[in-house]
């Protein structure tokens, strides 16, 4: 992949995850202030297709990544160059003191980060012992208007302690996004979860489409894992 590519890539992506529509060639030249002709990004967006970074639904002639475009985009970032604004950190740090009690600590940063990225949040303090919050989120988004979609993720949440056990030992105490087939709860969601706690027996998972905005939930969860 060149540089022009690349660079169109990531405005697509970063283009869907903030409208959930389709990103068509006028929208990039216009909004991206490029200096290529319609006609060169639209053949550079059908040459992104064809390597399957991209496809577009029928009904549009736009284009939204593919999970393959989401994991080139992702392997472009730095985590530690990721940060959080002043005023998450300030909020994440006060709903840890509100209560003495650890589980209560950690259910309430749970429902304060859920209220910052507005996505949804499982906290396992064991394979058996979880909790979640945010589910009104995750139903909000565009991405599941549709009420069979609904139904699909529904049942995510309802057999939350079948899926996490397959997937305890697949995380790590560093915070990072995993797609598609990373992870248990279906290949419309993705997720960005961590290990935390003594000997790191502990588990956070925050849910969101696979449009979710990455770089946001990423920073949010390394905040977090530094408070826990």
């Amino acid at each position: 992949m060149d540089d022009r590519q690349a660079q169109l890539l990531t405005l697509v992506i970063d283009a869907y995850i903030e409208t959930a529509e389709p990103v068509g060639s006028r929208f990039l030249v216009e909004e991206g202030n490029l200096d290529w002709s319609e006609a060169t990004v639209r053949n550079e967006l059908r040459a992104l297709e064809e390597a399957g970074y991209l496809t577009h639904p029928h009904t549009s002639a736009g284009r939204i990544p593919t999970v393959s475009g989401y994991e080139l985009y992702l392997s472009k970032i730095d985590p530690a160059g990721l940060r959080v604004k002043a005023s998450e950190t300030e909020k994440l740090a006060a709903a840890k003191k509100v209560f003495p009690d650890y589980e209560a600590s950690c259910k309430n940063i749970a429902k304060t980060l859920v209220d910052i990225s507005k996505e949804s949040v499982i906290v396992a303090f064991s394979s058996e012992k979880m909790y979640y919050t945010g589910l009104s989120n995750l139903f909000s988004k565009p991405d599941f208007a549709e009420m069979k979609l609904v139904a699909s993720v529904s049942r995510v949440f309802d057999r939350c302690e079948e899926y996490l056990p397959r997937f305890y030992d697949r995380v790590g105490s560093a915070p990072r996004p995993y797609l598609g087939r990373e992870h248990p709860f279906g290949e419309m969601l993705s997720v960005v979860a961590s290990r935390f706690g003594e000997n790191s027996a502990s588990l956070i998972v925050l849910l969101g489409p696979q449009r979710m905005n990455y770089k946001h939930n990423w920073s949010l969860l390394k905040q977090v894992r530094e408070l826990i």
